[in-house]
């Protein structure tokens, strides 16, 4: 028996760092997706990453194969019986561009496709996990592959697909519920050719928070109140009022990070927003920046074909995204 599983990436609509403090946040599932294929392996379990170089270990459990985010599954089920050796390829190939890592929420789509795929083969063959994973779990073991840190908002968009609204509950527990992209709404990616940590980058704004609380609390509530006012809109299906948002909320993220001390915004997302503003598009950084993706969105294709070809011009890749409405998907392939 050969199982597959795949598990799309994200793109932060609204809601960054606001979300950590319990503000809710727009997360889109796209259909660039980790791919996870595993089945029976005589000996040793084996296990290939394409991440997107490839890279074989070969190990006995319980000895770590030397993958963090499988590691952490497997440490998780230490205790139950072990399942008979397996082969594993872990393929992230979609989440980089030239080599490089597109910030799209790689690590949370491979520990989602990775837990599910393996918790169905130790099903299949009488050693069931002690616990299935969830949503909960799998926030929780993201967290710990990012050092404690994390809202856990890429992990939901893997598992659960489409557009979705995410917070924190008081208890730290997270809420999700679907919503629908207003009609007529469309949107692009734009790599701004590097990238970056998000840890780092979560880490300089928790100890920002720490240093500077009354400054940080007067700022965060104007993330939180914009990110509240798009998710309203996605949900009453306003779309100019979710671009407002969005160009709103892109402005602030680049505000906290001269608060912060921290290149939130990069000189090359500043130059295209600049571009976008000239098109008439609403352009935000995607997720804790310092690099990595910038979200174009408009309800004028002209508009949004225009900034394409403009910053295409000035060497930016395009990242043309699509949503991903199913989630994570685990299927049973033919031998």
């Amino acid at each position: 028996m050969r199982l597959r599983a795949r598990a799309p990436g994200k793109v932060v609509v609204l809601g960054e760092y606001a979300v950590l403090t319990g503000a809710p946040a727009l997360v889109l599932a796209i259909d660039r997706a980790v791919q996870v294929d595993l089945e029976a392996s005589d000996g040793a379990c084996r296990i290939a990453t394409l991440a997107p170089e490839r890279e074989e270990r070969v190990f006995v459990p319980p000895a770590p194969s030397g993958v963090a985010l499988v590691d952490l599954v497997l440490a998780r089920e230490a205790a139950a019986r072990q399942p008979p050796p397996w082969r594993a390829v872990l393929d992230s190939r979609a989440f980089f561009l030239a080599g490089r890592k597109l910030g799209i929420g790689s690590s949370a789509a491979t520990l989602c496709a990775w837990a599910m795929a393996y918790g169905r083969y130790c099903e299949a063959h009488g050693a069931p996990l002690s616990s299935a994973p969830t949503l909960d779990s799998l926030v929780a073991l993201h967290r710990a592959f990012q050092g404690g840190r994390g809202s856990g908002l890429d992990v939901a968009a893997s598992l659960t697909g489409g557009l979705i609204r995410y917070q924190l509950a008081g208890d730290g527990r997270p809420h999700v519920s679907s919503v629908e992209l207003p009609i007529g709404v469309a949107f692009a990616g734009i790599f701004a050719g590097k990238s970056a940590s998000t840890a780092d980058f979560v880490a300089r704004f928790e100890a920002w928070r720490r240093v500077d609380p009354r400054r940080a609390a007067a700022r965060v509530e104007r993330l939180s109140a914009l990110a509240g006012q798009g998710v309203e809109a996605a949900g009453a299906a306003a779309g100019a009022a979710l671009l407002e948002a969005v160009s709103a909320y892109g402005a602030e993220l680049a505000a906290l990070g001269t608060a912060v001390g921290a290149e939130i915004v990069t000189p090359e997302h500043r130059e295209i927003e600049n571009v976008a503003r000239e098109c008439g598009v609403a352009y935000k950084v995607s997720g804790a920046g310092g690099g990595d993706l910038g979200l174009a969105m408009s309800a004028d294709p002209a508009a949004l074909q225009a900034l394409k070809s403009a910053v295409g011009a000035k060497g930016y890749r395009v990242v043309d995204l699509v949503p991903d409405r199913r989630g994570l998907v685990v299927e049973e392939q033919a031998e």
